[in-house]
């Protein structure tokens, strides 16, 4: 009995030192979290924005009146000092020509790739197979690529009805996020595609992971739209998303598809976070959508942005989607991206003139 009464207070000592100790880990992810939250809105508290964040803002309810949000399109000159500042800039980081993804040559079949995001005291881990490893470019997918004029076209139902799709498509190159639905949708949003993101996740979201036939169908049909250009596929982000990455690729090499991957480095994140931080803006966890800006700034001599617009009514009160192809319930806050303060980090650049930004109707369209 003696002994039993040891053990157990040995295990209730123990017991308690690890509550300690999660206790102790708690705060200072918290502490941390905390600091990204204070310093990603020291910017917003130092401009003239905050009005419009607080119009617009779903948390304190939306306001139904003329916000200032939309820029001006019609008198807006590209800075060049600006933009030429901002390429270096980012070249400090990371060199989107050369380092847009893991090339063959830097992996072989049977290496490990750790996952971005990690669980207590685990960091998961992927082997390299031989068929990932010949789907990886074996040359950088946009060496020595220099572009006059870029669009990088967001998902924002301000699209609807925008008449922009003629003028997003003369651009030189067109960047896309997230693997939109173009179909029905060329009015608005035009059908060149030279560069799209596809987060692993869609499979799930919008292709309910082939439930049905027709839907691994349409998302055949959808990679065949892309041609030649390049699906850029955040592999190892999360292993829950490891299957979806996988159902992929074996769908573009069985259905002998023609799009070229890429597959962005775990590292990747890391150089893109550190640009911004070192920037006025301070923007804590970029989403796709500033990805695919950093990459334009660096690789374009002019960025226009459309379709880049977070919340759920126009200057003029009327309502729009979240995503213009899809019902998807609104929200500003999405896997940790606050979407409206980057807004106000792309409404603060095209005042600059280092982007233009679209949040109206096309002229075309007027």
């Amino acid at each position: 009995m003696a002994c039993n009464g040891a053990a157990g207070i040995f295990r209730g000592s123990l017991g308690r030192k690890r509550m300690g100790f999660l206790v102790l880990m708690f705060l200072v992810i918290f502490s941390m979290m905390a600091f990204h939250v204070q310093r990603q809105w020291m910017f917003v508290r130092d401009t003239t924005l905050l009005e419009t964040l607080e119009c617009y803002r779903l948390q304190s309810g939306a306001v139904k009146k003329n916000c200032s949000a939309l820029t001006d399109t019609r008198n807006w000159t590209r800075n060049e000092t600006v933009i030429k500042d901002i390429q270096e800039k980012v070249k400090q980081f990371f060199d989107p020509t050369g380092n847009m993804s893991l090339l063959q040559s830097q992996v072989k079949p049977g290496d490990r790739i750790w996952f971005l995001k990690s669980h207590f005291f685990w960091q998961p881990s992927v082997t390299v197979s031989q068929t990932f490893h010949n789907m990886l470019p074996s040359r950088p997918p946009l060496e020595n690529k220099h572009f006059r004029k870029c669009a990088v076209v967001g998902n924002s139902g301000i699209l609807s009805n925008s008449g922009c799709g003629r003028e997003i498509d003369t651009h030189d190159y067109v960047f896309r996020c997230n693997l939109p639905e173009l179909e029905g949708h060329e009015r608005d949003v035009g059908a060149k595609s030279n560069f799209t993101t596809m987060n692993p996740s869609v499979l799930y979201t919008y292709y309910k992971e082939f439930a049905e036939p027709k839907l691994k169908e349409r998302f055949i049909q959808r990679l065949r739209r892309l041609g030649r250009g390049i699906l850029f596929i955040p592999a190892f982000v999360a292993k829950s998303e490891k299957y979806h990455v996988q159902w992929t690729n074996d769908i573009i090499v069985k259905h002998n598809i023609s799009v070229r991957t890429a597959y962005p480095s775990p590292d990747m994140e890391k150089w893109i976070r550190r640009y911004w931080k070192s920037t006025e803006y301070r923007v804590a966890r970029p989403s796709s959508g500033m990805w695919m800006y950093t990459f334009a700034a660096s690789l374009c001599d002019e960025v226009h942005l459309y379709g880049m617009y977070p919340f759920d009514i126009d200057r003029y009160g009327r309502n729009i989607k979240y995503h213009y192809y899809d019902p998807r319930p609104f929200a500003t806050m999405y896997g940790g991206h606050d979407m409206p303060i980057e807004f106000q980090v792309f409404k603060s650049l095209h005042e600059k003139g280092a982007l233009r930004l679209q949040t109206d109707k096309c002229q075309a369209a007027r």
